[in-house]
């Protein structure tokens, strides 16, 4: 199958590119690993004398010193998936219900803003002179701005509270089609197909392991089929159909 070396991620038939990284897919795992690492072994004199001041030895090979020095350094090292930075998909839903509490707030404060310029001009208030005229203005002014910015965001909220359940709607309506197509028994098969093709045993695998295995091949299946284009929708996406199609194991 479509193989990623940097993800470690393996793709269904007819993918050509990364969906994470962007890079390459190769026929299997043994030929991806096997082209990650001549890429690393020819990038190494480079990361280790980047000015090109140490000679090669006579047979054109890292000496153990060099490979000593970029192990301390910790060069070429990386991690066995090199995710990219992802932001995490807020549901419009939850960001209606952020507005609403924001317009509360701005409401709370400009009512107490108001009220405290009317007890300073009222004289409720011990303060006396040039002073109170001043500080009266500036809570009068600070109450009608948290005023103004209140009413925005309500009406912003309203436009929200529309697209949130719209939203809803089409995500519900993705995750029911998903779960119609696709079975849970169906993903394991799949998997277990795809791990004798490699030479392993689906058994074998711990609970962590078949977890990220389903819950890649959902996500490959929502890209190729649906051709979403939100990555951060996509996880959205799949941690829904994941917990509806085997629970809390």
């Amino acid at each position: 199958m479509p193989y990623c070396p940097k993800c470690d991620m393996e793709f269904v038939e007819g993918i050509t590119v990364c969906s994470d990284c962007g890079g390459p897919l190769y026929e299997s795992e043994e030929a991806g690993k096997a082209a990650l690492k001549k890429e690393r072994e020819a990038a190494l004199p480079q990361e280790l004398d980047p000015a090109g001041l140490i000679e090669p030895d006579e047979a054109g090979e890292e000496t153990e010193e060099a490979a000593g020095a970029a192990k301390s350094a910790g060069l070429g090292q990386r991690s066995k998936r090199e995710l990219p930075v992802s932001t995490v998909y807020v549901k419009k839903s939850q960001r209606y219900e952020d507005m609403k509490s924001s317009a509360s707030a701005f409401l709370l404060m400009g009512c107490a803003a108001l009220a405290a310029a009317l007890l300073c001009v009222t004289g409720i208030l011990p303060i006396s002179g040039t002073t109170r005229i001043i500080f009266s203005l500036v809570l009068a002014v600070m109450g009608l701005v948290c005023l103004i910015v209140c009413i925005k965001t309500r009406k912003e909220a309203s436009v929200m509270q529309k697209e949130a359940a719209e939203e809803t709607a089409a995500t519900e309506k993705l995750v029911t089609w998903f779960l119609t197509a696709h079975s849970a028994d169906a993903i394991d098969q799949k998997l277990a197909e795809e791990a004798l093709a490699a030479g392993d045993d689906l058994k074998e695998y711990t609970p962590e392991e078949l977890s990220l295995k389903r819950y890649g091949l959902i996500q490959d299946y929502l890209i190729t089929e649906k051709d979403l284009p939100d990555q951060t929708y996509v996880d959205l996406l799949c941690e829904e159909i994941y917990n509806r199609m085997f629970g809390q194991e």
